[in-house]
């Protein structure tokens, strides 16, 4: 059995992806077993990274994420989270808690 290398071409309307230094993020569940720097993510989440398009590193998308699972977990489920404010945190250097997060991030 032989070895062949494979170049993956998708074309991804702009609503339907971020990318990421060299990550896709995307609401294609389709894409996830192309390749393995494409990651699902929904489209909620997608409109909140596409809003800091040039400011993000694959870390703090990574980070950012972790986060979010982290306060979903720590703290109740029905606490909605201002994503924006995680993000901005991030992006500008900040190192906080999760309880900071918890404590300064919540919606409503």
């Amino acid at each position: 059995m032989s070895k062949e290398n494979l170049s993956l071409h998708v074309v991804l309307e702009s609503h339907e992806y971020i990318q990421v230094s060299n990550h896709v993020y995307t609401t294609k569940a389709s894409l996830l077993n192309e390749e393995t720097k494409i990651h699902l993510i929904d489209r909620c989440c997608l409109s909140i990274l596409q809003e800091f398009e040039g400011k993000l590193s694959q870390e703090i998308v990574e980070e950012w994420l972790l986060l979010s699972k982290a306060l979903d977990q720590s703290c109740n489920y029905e606490n909605r989270w201002d994503d924006r404010k995680m993000l901005k945190e991030l992006i500008e250097g900040k190192s906080h808690p999760v309880s900071w997060y918890a404590s300064n991030c919540k919606v409503g």
